[in-house]
């Protein structure tokens, strides 16, 4: 929680270039944190080293310009529906709840037709049209689950296709292909693209499709000690003490997807593990218990990664384990009277084993260490008998 406070008070000023009211540009640094939904005001510093922060919302600006990503998002006002399109609700699909307000856009496309991106607070995605000699508009597409005394099922009106077809008239190809166009960035990107070569290619050119953040996957090696410990609960096992604890080598492979920029800083980190559960244990009678486990283990963590502007990074991760027994090599027991004399202890041991992973680690470029807390619940295939495996691990990690 500490970690979550901290995160949303950093700061990350990137070169800017503010466009005011009066069409001036204003250079200098804006507090840019790659938003999904667009911000309802920035944090502007005209140098690095000023005290005093200016904010600006969209009724103060025209627009503004982020350097490195080339991101410029413009001001309009414009008439959006922000229904929520929720499928369980009994509102009919022509209920709809439309908000004429001032907003940051995100640029996609300019030229004689410009696009934008606009994201509500339900996280739904709008696109917006305007151009020299035409008004600002939303393309509209119309989601809801509809219900009737006959039959119910999902409507959905692309009233946005014969938007496009109309605003596109006059180059019959592209508004064919309009017509049958899917609701989405990059098929939109390309279908103004192309007509705004067609229409006038001077004002068209790379700068105004803007790039995309890339969030790159990672993956590599890790391995570590694991220090562990056992219980034994309930009347199904031939035990009356404590299990000895011992440590033991674990590793694998991992691979980390970031989530991107709905959840930035946040990723999936997908794990293959190799580890050794081995244990024993002798009663007050000296009867002597030993087991030794081997497992494959997959992790599916969910990750925060603390952002800083050097290469080392802070995070922490949790999730769920999903462990089968490749190799039973003990599951034995023995009376102390007949010590060379072994049986299977627990017959019908489960192979498969579910365990709760948390760990709290920093990667230093290539590098990285983390430590980790494993629990499992065991073998155990009996109601009235739990196994708990227990295991604090020190894993090193190498990013290829």
């Amino acid at each position: 929680m500490a970690l979550a406070c901290v995160a949303v008070a950093q700061r990350n000023y990137v070169p800017a270039t503010i466009i005011t009211s009066q069409n001036d540009s204003l250079k200098g640094f804006v507090d840019f944190r790659d938003w999904f939904m667009p911000p309802k005001e920035i944090t502007f510093k005209q140098s690095l080293s000023d005290a005093t922060e200016q904010h600006f919302g969209p009724g103060n600006i025209n627009g503004f310009r982020i350097g490195e990503p080339d991101i410029e998002y413009v001001v309009r006002k414009v008439s959006i529906d922000v229904t929520k399109e929720d499928y369980s609700s009994d509102k009919e699909a022509w209920e709809r709840t439309i908000q004429d307000t001032i907003v940051f856009l995100r640029k996609l496309v300019g030229g004689t037709y410009n696009l934008y991106e606009y994201a509500d607070v339900h996280a739904r995605v709008h696109y917006i049209v305007d151009g020299k000699n035409t008004p600002v508009q939303e393309l509209e597409k119309v989601s809801a689950f509809v219900r009737r005394s006959n039959m119910e099922g999902m409507y959905t009106d692309n009233r946005y296709q014969k938007q496009l077809a109309t605003l596109f008239a006059d180059n019959p190809a592209i508004a064919h292909k309009a017509e049958n166009v899917t609701y989405h960035e990059k098929n939109l990107v390309k279908l103004f693209v192309a007509y705004n070569s067609a229409k006038d290619p001077s004002t068209v050119t790379t700068a105004e499709v803007k790039n995309k953040i890339k969030y790159p996957v990672s993956f590599g090696l890790m391995a570590g000690i694991s220090f562990n410990s056992y219980d034994f609960r309930g009347d199904a096992f031939r035990l009356d003490g404590p299990a000895k604890s011992n440590s033991s080598p674990v590793g694998g492979i991992w691979l980390n997807v970031p989530f991107g920029r709905v959840a930035r800083n946040f990723s999936a980190d997908i794990e293959v593990i190799y580890k050794q559960s081995r244990t024993s244990s002798v009663t007050k009678k000296g009867d002597f218990s030993r087991f030794d486990f081997r497992y494959l283990q997959l992790n599916t963590l969910v990750r925060y990664t603390y952002p800083t502007k050097t290469g080392i990074k802070p995070y922490i991760n949790a999730g769920l384990g999903n462990g089968m027994a490749i190799k039973i090599a003990q599951n034995d027991f023995a009376y102390a009277s007949r010590p060379d004399e072994w049986q299977v202890n627990i017959a019908g041991a489960r192979k498969y084993e579910q365990s709760l992973v948390g760990g709290i680690g920093v990667i230093i470029y290539r590098l990285g260490v983390e430590v980790r807390y494993n629990s499992g619940n065991g073998f155990s295939p009996y109601v009235g008998g739990k196994t708990a495996f227990n295991s604090l691990q020190v894993l090193a990690k190498l990013s290829f």
